[in-house]
């Protein structure tokens, strides 16, 4: 059937319905099972499909009631309302809704392609059939642009894509049910994206995902797997909040508020490496593990500043500085040889300025000594090597022995370093 074309927009729906009726008066409506509806703008409250109306001939009655309804290039200014129907509804091509969109319980498929949503609602909505005795309730979000949205209570137990679309506002999954097969591929979140007590029983695919703030997965219940492939995050800008053991203020954040806690992120990277890990990748493994690490470091230090913590941070700040600081938690070899050299070259001045024989070599006015640089060159090279002896010190003349303490730990210090190194060394293996 060819496109509909309309120039004004319809206003009543009574002028949709009569326009309708005009338009199929004369087709054998029995057989007609699609109806094409292109460039159409509507200015009042529509619900799909169509109501019926007494005055209406009985196969017209059944026309509206039953066909499979395209929309194409159309425009929705008021709210709209899908209700439950056997039949399929399609939205194509560059439809917009301006204002509320209601979806209503479904056993039929629904599919967005190429949409713009301001305002989506399927709160205590239920698509397919638990049971699976009907195989429809699959809706389809490809290449959407999402704004406010309400996916609180809904179950989704058929497949549910949201392929190449994106949410420009934050929003959370709030005790949301995806049941069977769920894509989030080639999506992007602007905003922050949390699944509160969302459970995920089947396969959730996150392929080249992109996530412009923060993901919150602590509070998944995660039964069946999680599938992540090529994820983008801008790591700067997922920014996350420290509640302490504010109890109120955490849940308040997580279910109403689209902010992380501190601790979510932290388990969110948990998570992310666990899977990664899980599925051999362990490229992203070791990036998520840093990450893991960097988050695990900001909650450690919101802990010391908060006087109503209470429990000891300082072994755990004393760990992440030296991880950090040593190969950046296992992923730049260079912070480990840095490390290394700065620690052999600080103890082992240490160990001179505490010997007789260094203090006596100091004079301003004397001639320069080229050999004194010789020496404390090869000495340096020696301290690299945690197994070096010892008798060089006696020579020195130390001062009560100090300089033993601080051979000593300097060992301790570039023994970890190399170890440190290696470990960044082998972060692809």
């Amino acid at each position: 059937m060819e496109s509909i074309t309309k120039e004004k927009p319809f206003d009543e729906e009574k002028d949709f319905i009569a326009y309708l009726n005009k338009r199929y008066k004369n087709k054998d409506l029995s057989n007609d099972e699609d109806c094409k509806l292109s460039n159409l703008i509507f200015n009042f409250d529509l619900e799909i499909p169509l109501k019926t109306d007494n005055d209406l001939n009985v196969s017209f009655q059944n026309f509206l009631s039953h066909f499979v309804y395209r929309f194409k290039r159309c425009e929705f200014n008021l709210n709209i309302t899908v209700k439950t129907s056997d039949r399929q509804v399609f939205f194509e091509d560059n439809c917009k809704f301006n204002n509320h969109l209601k979806i209503k319980n479904r056993n039929s498929d629904l599919t967005f392609k190429n949409c713009v949503i301001n305002d989506l609602d399927i709160k205590n909505v239920t698509f397919g059939d638990n049971s699976r005795k009907f195989k429809g309730g699959k809706i389809r979000f490809h290449s959407c642009e999402f704004h406010k949205t309400n996916f609180t209570n809904t179950k989704f137990n058929n497949l549910v894509d949201f392929w190449n679309s994106t949410f420009h506002n934050p929003i959370t999954f709030h005790k949301t049910d995806f049941n069977d097969t769920t894509v989030f591929s080639a999506v992007r979140f602007k905003e922050n994206i949390l699944f509160t007590y969302t459970f995920f029983g089947s396969k959730t695919i996150f392929g080249r995902t992109i996530f412009e703030k923060g993901i919150d997965l602590s509070q998944g219940i995660i039964d069946g797997d999680l599938l992540f492939f090529d994820l983008k995050f801008n790591f700067p800008k997922y920014i996350s909040e420290y509640v302490g053991k504010d109890n109120e203020k955490f849940q308040k954040y997580i279910d109403s508020e689209n902010i992380i806690p501190h601790i979510n992120k932290v388990t969110t990277f948990q998570i992310l490496k666990n899977n990664f890990a899980k599925q051999g990748n362990h490229i992203d493994e070791v990036l998520m593990s840093k990450e893991e690490k960097t988050s695990f470091s900001e909650l450690v230090q919101s802990r010391k500043e908060d006087q109503n913590w209470g429990d000891s941070t300082w072994g755990d700040r004393v760990i992440l500085w030296l991880n950090r600081r040593s190969n950046n938690y296992k992923s730049d070899f260079r912070n480990g040889i840095s490390f290394t050299l700065i620690s052999s070259l600080l103890f082992l001045l240490l160990t001179f300025l505490s010997t007789e024989v260094f203090w006596g070599r100091i004079c301003f006015s004397c001639e320069f000594d080229c050999s004194v640089i010789g020496y404390t060159v090869k000495q340096f090279i020696v301290f690299l090597n945690p197994t070096h002896k010892i008798t060089y010190i006696n020579e020195l003349k130390p001062f009560l022995g100090i300089p033993y303490i601080f051979d000593l730990l300097g060992r301790i210090a570039v023994g970890y370093g190399i170890y440190q190194t290696i470990q960044a060394f082998r972060k692809y293996k």
